[in-house]
């Protein structure tokens, strides 16, 4: 059974641009052949009468200007030589200057900042004044939620604080209790007077209880 093929016109038209290009490149090396032979033969014909004029020259005029080239070129190199080092001395023989140092921070423990505070609630409490007790337990109250929060006790108030802590951790826990409720009625109504006896013993428990957090001695 004979095959029958079906030309290809894609095909046919690659192969035709490709012998088109094969005979355009072989014209092309021939005319550059044939300028390269008349090039060589001007070139040797050149290199002769070069020849010829330089047996026929006096080189001492001739050389003059290439001679003042090269020194030109000589005293510019030595200009930057002489700017390279310069830099180069500026750059590495100047005396570091160490950087200013940041100033130190001092960071205020815990225990420092119960016991400054500490000292203002006592001199409040110890004031003939009942407006000043009243101020020593709202300040002792905040000492306490201050360094409860720093222990790592999570609540959005105390009283939330208050209510995970252990009575094995903070034996003072129900007088503390007590000493809260109390800065609570203050803080709703700090014109109220509360005797110095219920003054004193919230202050001490308190104080128990910061000690007993490990933040007061």
């Amino acid at each position: 059974m004979p095959l029958h093929t079906n030309p290809n016109p894609k095909t046919d038209e690659k192969l035709t641009n490709t012998s088109m290009d094969i005979g355009l490149a072989f014209m092309v090396a021939l005319v550059i052949a044939a300028v390269l032979g008349i090039s060589a033969n001007q070139f040797l014909g050149g290199y002769n009468d070069l020849l010829e004029w330089l047996g026929s020259q006096d080189f001492k005029d001739t050389l003059f200007y290439p001679m003042l080239v090269f020194i030109v070129l000589d005293l510019l190199l030595i200009a930057f030589a002489v700017t390279v080092l310069y830099k180069y001395f500026n750059l590495y023989m100047t005396p570091v200057i160490a950087p200013p140092k940041p100033p130190e921070i001092h960071v205020v423990s815990p225990d420092s900042e119960v016991v400054a505070n500490w000292e203002r609630i006592r001199e409040l409490a110890n004031s003939s004044n009942p407006s000043d007790w009243n101020m020593s337990i709202l300040r002792a109250d905040a000492i306490l939620d201050d360094m409860l929060q720093h222990k790592g006790y999570q609540g959005e108030t105390m009283a939330d604080r208050l209510k995970i802590l252990d009575p094995a951790t903070l034996p003072s826990l129900d007088r503390v209790w007590s000493a809260h409720r109390l800065r609570n009625t203050i803080a709703h109504d700090p014109t109220t007077e509360h005797t110095k006896e219920i003054i004193i013993n919230a202050l001490r428990a308190y104080q128990d209880a910061l000690r007993e957090l490990g933040v007061m001695n």
